[in-house]
């Protein structure tokens, strides 16, 4: 099993991947950029890092082996515990590579070491970017030199420095370009709520003055799931519950006790989260200030 292609498949989808037992894949957003050495622009790209110290395991990357070998959750644990192993074990004597994300090896202290790879970029609004390479000219004695358009025109080294700062702005203008073009969205979609409050305020406005025979009016407030919790611990008796529950609200938590689980127990929830990502992160901090034991729990 090539574990590492699993692993670059979910980073187009999330900005953290967990490898259970061995560390965590990381996504940064970074702007367009100039490379001064190399001559050439590159797009809008997700930096991939790497943290050996988030290694519990938070399901995802075992959700999806699952579902993509179609196998059961327990056998795809097993997969990438025996790939992790794997490894480890070439860790001690050469570097690993992992294929469309990096290279990893150890440093004079035994501390894994990642490189990522350049060829691969993980960011989905980049897709069909590619690089681009732009050069300057040099003067040429040549007779060509007199056919080259104006635009074209060769650069002197005493404008050296007037080349760098055009360059560093074409750098700053691509970066910004990807939040000029979403900002556009919003300030639209702002607009287009505004106008529809003003109208709404005009309508209660008269409202007021002619309020004739209202009909009755029954309102559907549809609230977001919460699908994810990150539970402190299961209880079969259900005081001990209703305690722990207590003790985590007094602490600020939005604690909860949920359905009763396949073994008959009253697992208690720090809190719910509906979106997937937003609720890691937080596991990863009641894991580090409340309890290391707690885990990711999805409901039905």
């Amino acid at each position: 099993m090539q574990l590492s292609n699993h692993i670059s498949e979910l980073l187009f989808q999330h900005d953290c991947v967990t490898v259970p037992g061995f560390g965590s894949f990381l996504g940064n957003y970074k702007p367009a950029e100039y490379d001064f050495s190399e001559e050439k622009f590159h797009p809008p790209y997700k930096q991939i890092s790497f943290n050996s110290q988030i290694k519990d395991n938070d399901g995802l990357l075992a959700k999806h082996i699952s579902s993509k070998l179609n196998l059961s959750y327990e056998n795809a644990l097993k997969k990438i515990h025996q790939e992790v192993l794997d490894w480890k074990q070439k860790l001690q004597h050469q570097t690993v590579q992992l294929k469309k994300i990096g290279e990893l090896y150890l440093n004079s202290e035994k501390s894994i070491v990642f490189v990522p790879v350049k060829s691969v970029n993980h960011l989905k609004d980049s897709f069909g970017l590619t690089t681009l390479y732009v050069s300057q000219l040099n003067q040429d004695k040549s007779d060509n030199v007199k056919n080259i358009p104006t635009y074209f025109k060769p650069v002197k080294k005493s404008n050296l420095f007037k080349t760098a700062a055009i360059w560093t702005c074409l750098v700053f203008g691509l970066g910004s370009l990807y939040y000029n073009v979403n900002n556009k969205f919003i300030e639209q979609k702002i607009v287009q709520q505004q106008e529809a409050r003003n109208q709404s305020k005009e309508t209660v406005q008269k409202a007021v003055f002619d309020l004739g025979s209202l009909p009755s009016l029954t309102l559907n407030v549809k609230r977001e799931a919460k699908q994810y919790y990150i539970i402190a611990g299961a209880f079969r008796v259900s005081n001990n519950a209703e305690k722990l529950v207590l003790s985590l609200k007094n602490k600020g938590y939005d604690s909860k006790i949920l359905p009763l689980n396949d073994k008959g127990l009253s697992p208690v929830a720090f809190s719910g989260y509906s979106n997937r990502d937003e609720a890691v992160v937080n596991l990863r901090l009641v894991q580090k200030k409340e309890n290391k034991d707690a885990w990711l729990f999805k409901a039905n």
